[in-house]
């Protein structure tokens, strides 16, 4: 039994009473959608979340599909806390806003082996150790679902560990097993889980007809309309401190000019992850911004549409990194992390010299 006591986040809310209480349904599989074997071994295994309590605990700077797969399994499952690993971040934040205090966050949960008000901690959307330090010495023991490259060590000693690499977002995974397992999809989780599902898609920019069909299947099981998800995930905040870290990253910013790909790369202490998607979004190939804290160097990356399509893979490249380095990274084509002890300087020679030899060998379709 896992133990956890738990500091409340900032933005913890108490549940309100008329939220209503998870219930089982019949087995619904057999509605139309092809269920893998791996899936219905999964199955059994979420089978678990209908006894016991859960904790559920998402990566660090939690993302909109983190947070919306960690919602839909409160709302879907009884008993669920929600954690999340240091922070949530701003999108995550205004998707919970939407609930008007039904689900509480727990940043930072204490997690031991006594005295546990757990019986089970649930991974969602994690792809590497380094983003759940310092729970990641419980993910060989938990319950992972995550959507990013295989984990082949971590599938090695976790028969618990289910990955889905070809799914557009973690929530689409959760849906499939959830529903599996008798779980009723009401307006809470189909908000959440669409809501990760365009996150994880651009918006759709990016998403196969997979997610166009899932998303429709949830949204009509939840009684919702597309604008309502929208609505919870795009309200308008100006955030003072966000501005300037953009216009630091955009006034520190190189690029590099790799066969017929533009590598454009900066540095910045916060919002990495939309420095990096600014960063392709003016029209670089590849986006990599480095950030430090203390001994330890961090990059996030971004890739556009036009290098993805001509075979770059940035999760590829950062796991081929963490070799080189003795670092951790991975992720999806177009999105990625990488975290090593390494000086920055060091780091950013090493990926340069990496994405030459990788991108030379591309051509755009």
């Amino acid at each position: 039994m896992i133990s956890g006591t738990s500091s409340p986040s900032p933005w913890a809310r108490a549940p309100q009473a008329e939220c209503p209480e998870p219930t089982r349904s019949p087995n619904r599989r057999g509605r139309g959608q092809m269920v893998s074997e791996e899936v219905l071994i999964m199955s059994n295994v979420l089978d678990e979340l209908w006894s016991g309590r859960t904790l559920v605990l998402s990566h660090r700077n939690a993302d909109i599909d983190a947070m919306g797969c960690s919602i839909a399994l409160a709302a879907m499952f009884p008993n669920v806390t929600i954690g999340a690993v240091e922070s949530v971040s701003r999108g995550a934040q205004n998707l919970l806003k939407s609930f008007d205090g039904h689900y509480q966050v727990t940043v930072d949960p204490q997690v031991d082996h006594e005295g546990s008000p757990y019986d089970r901690i649930v991974f969602v959307d994690t792809a590497t150790p380094s983003q759940v330090e310092p729970y990641d010495k419980y993910l060989s023991s938990s319950i992972v679902v995550d959507h990013h490259i295989l984990n082949s060590a971590l599938a090695d000693v976790n028969t618990r560990y289910h990955c889905e690499p070809a799914s557009p977002s973690c929530a689409q995974i959760i849906h499939r097993l959830a529903v599996e397992v008798g779980a009723e999809v009401n307006s809470d989780a189909a908000l959440a889980m669409v809501a990760g599902i365009m996150a994880d898609t651009e918006r759709f920019r990016i998403a196969p007809n997979s997610a166009l069909l899932d998303t429709l299947t949830i949204l009509e099981e939840g009684g919702l309309e597309l604008a309502d998800v929208v609505q919870a995930i795009e309200r308008p905040v100006y955030d003072r401190s966000r501005v300037i870290a953009m216009l630091k990253a955009a006034r520190r910013s190189e690029h590099f000019e790799i066969g017929n790909f533009i590598l454009a790369r900066t540095r910045v202490g916060a919002f990495e992850a939309s420095a990096a998607r600014n960063l392709v979004n003016t029209g670089a190939d590849v986006g990599i911004v480095a950030s430090e804290d203390g001994d330890t160097t961090s990059l996030t990356g971004r890739a556009s549409r036009r290098a993805v399509d001509a075979g770059f893979h940035l999760g590829e490249f950062f796991q081929r990194l963490s070799k080189m380095t003795g670092g951790d990274g991975g992720g999806h084509a177009g999105a990625a992390g990488f975290k090593a002890t390494l000086p920055v300087d060091e780091l950013e020679q090493t990926y340069l010299e990496l994405a030459m030899e990788v991108l030379k060998g591309l051509d755009p379709r």
